[in-house]
């Protein structure tokens, strides 16, 4: 979960009950088991939301729905490095307002129930964040280190407590995980998607791990006799909308002026974030190379190989203004050489390095023109789009327009027709995308033993990321300013606006391991059935199950998504299933099936 957005403080913040504290009178402390309120040991649900993923506008349904969901308590890391980007200048606007957030946290009461936990008036601060890998690594003194820094906080004497990660199986990281907007994606080789499989995922939609009308909560653990259990799974698509992109135009990087005053001479290449600091995604390299006309690669003999060795992420080699070829490291290894042969002339040739750093803004000359703002975009001559999928040049700046699509779902761009770069909508940067990058192996899948990032992988030879999230609060009804910059070359014309939307929902349940919702006792000396197999389907908001794709009651195969009928089959299971969910918003089903039932709006 480290990523390069992480401060080197990281502060574990329980928001709403610190701005509660001064609406009810109580008494709160602590002791080694746990936080007591009112002399009372309470047990706090916290889940982590970190408020520069998303957008203001997205916080109260954020926060509504982790209160749904049973949280007492909203953690989140407060990032330094987006409140004072530079020594002195702070910045607490937009997607960095963290007032606002909390307020909004406190608007909704969370840790309201009961009355009394709303008066929490201690703050806890985390030392560190993710420290053990690197701590292994170093060996002694890494362990010295962490002393050191356990030490020098309690010396402190805060007055409150510090919290530091002592397990090797720490809970899922975030309640949301949201977007890696404009520079915030860790690097090398991170996606935007800070998604991380939770309770509400990136577009702030409901995974549906479990729920009830009454309101319960569950979470499964552990299945230690490999019963089955069923459980609802939505399946949701990207699916297009009615907008679409239009006037696109097209300004290429000027490789051949450099601004003097920006340039210097050196030996060797440099230590990227030492010259940049931290302030530009590209550095340069320039030399000439001087070739005599009697060089025999000039007169049908071998072109010279040019050798490039490099430890950081990615080099695209330009020759005389042409792209020569790109490199780049890996996951695994990010240390690449670039070797290929190279076209030179007689006389004087220009080579020229674009050493590029994933995760950091961009930098080029174009960027300097600020060419993402609508107020800027007319600085340039740009050329009219008709030649646009034919060219393909790297280096290249995109513009288009498209207006607001019609209803509420979440939006969504399609970058799978370009190769490498950065987009922005109205000034407001999507982030980096690098859809050449794909997923490594994906030969079986265990979930046996340790977590391990390379463990049941998906979407081998596919971009590690296809859509990028447009948040609507970004956008205008009409005219909103698309800008790309490509670095290798792709097809802005074929880049579609979706919605995310939930299309199906199927579920499964056996006669003797009914789904968790169903477990019943008897109560009041009348005896009610126990374990009574039950299918529960849940549409999307405003939706409803207009067709049923799959029903089958018997010993049916497969997974969602891929039913089939197994050696026993109950023939009238799909009219009995379409006669009881046709129109209907919500299902509960007392039959033992396994069925795929698909929702449209």
């Amino acid at each position: 979960m480290k990523t390069n957005s992480a401060s080197k403080w990281i502060f574990w913040v329980c928001l709403v009950v610190l701005l509660g504290c001064g609406l009810v009178q109580c008494s709160v402390t602590y002791d080694r088991k746990a936080i007591v309120i009112n002399g009372q040991r309470r047990i706090l649900i916290s889940g982590s939301i970190h408020y520069p993923r998303s957008t203001p506008e997205m916080w109260e349904d954020l926060i509504n729905k982790a209160k749904e969901g049973g949280l007492d308590v909203i953690e989140t890391y407060v990032f330094w490095n987006v409140h004072e980007p530079s020594p002195g200048n702070y910045n607490f606007e937009g997607r960095y307002d963290l007032v606002r957030f909390i307020k909004t946290i406190q608007s909704r009461a969370i840790c309201s129930s009961p009355h009394w936990t709303l008066c929490l008036r201690r703050m806890e601060l985390w030392i560190e964040n993710e420290y053990g890998p690197q701590a292994k690594a170093l060996g002694a003194p890494g362990h010295q280190y962490a002393t050191w820094a356990a030490n020098m906080a309690v010396g402190m004497d805060t007055g409150v407590p510090w919290v530091m990660c002592k397990e090797e199986d720490a809970p899922d990281p975030v309640y949301h995980g949201g977007t890696n907007f404009g520079r915030s994606a860790g690097g090398p080789f991170i996606t935007t998607s800070y998604d991380y499989d939770a309770p509400l995922d990136e577009y702030v939609l409901q995974a549906h791990v479990y729920s009830s009308k009454s309101g319960d909560c569950a979470a499964f653990l552990s299945n230690y006799t490999k019963s089955a259990v069923g459980v609802q799974t939505s399946q949701m698509e990207m699916l297009p909308t009615n907008s679409e992109i239009f006037s696109w135009e097209t300004y290429n990087e000027d490789l051949s002026s450099f601004d003097d005053s920006s340039t210097f001479s050196t030996v060797g290449l440099l230590e990227q974030i030492n010259v940049t600091r931290d302030a530009s995604d590209y550095l340069w390299y320039t030399t000439s190379v001087d070739i005599s006309s009697s060089e025999s690669f000039l007169h049908g003999g071998k072109l010279p190989t040019l050798v490039v060795q490099s430890t950081g992420h990615a080099l695209h080699v330009f020759v005389n203004g042409q792209l020569s070829g790109s490199a780049s490291g890996t996951r695994q290894n990010r240390r690449f050489t670039f070797n290929e042969k190279v076209n030179l002339r007689a006389g004087s040739n220009k080579i020229s390095l674009l050493s590029v750093a994933v995760g950091l803004p961009v930098g080029l000359k174009g960027e300097a023109m600020n060419l993402v703002s609508p107020n800027a975009i007319s600085s340039v001559d740009w050329m009219q789009g008709s030649l646009i999928a034919q060219r393909q040049q790297p280096l290249t700046w995109h513009k288009a327009y498209f207006n607001a699509p019609d209803g509420d779902e979440p939006l969504a761009l399609d970058m799978s027709s370009m190769g490498k770069g950065q987009v922005w909508v109205n000034g407001q940067s999507l982030g980096r995308y690098w859809t050449a990058y794909a997923t490594g192996n994906c030969n079986g899948c265990s979930y046996t033993g340790s977590y391990r990032p390379p463990k049941c992988q998906l979407g081998c030879g596919q971009p590690s990321q296809r859509w990028y999230h447009l948040p609507r609060s970004w956008l205008k009804p009409t005219q909103n300013l698309l800008v790309l910059f490509e670095e290798l070359g792709g097809d802005p014309t074929r880049i579609p606006l979706v919605k995310r939307s939930m299309t199906s929902v199927c579920a499964d349940v056996a006669e003797y391991h009914p789904n968790i919702r169903n477990w019943q006792i008897e109560s009041y000396g009348r005896p009610e059935e126990f374990h009574k197999p039950k299918v529960h389907l849940r549409c999307g908001p405003g939706q409803s199950i207009s067709s049923i794709k799959f029903a089958s009651f018997g010993t049916p195969l497969g997974t969602c998504g891929s039913f089939q009928q197994g050696t026993c089959h109950a023939p009238t299971s799909y009219a009995i299933l379409e006669k009881k969910c046709w129109a209907a918003e919500m299902l509960g089903h007392n039959i033992k099936q396994q069925l795929w039932a698909r929702s449209m709006s």
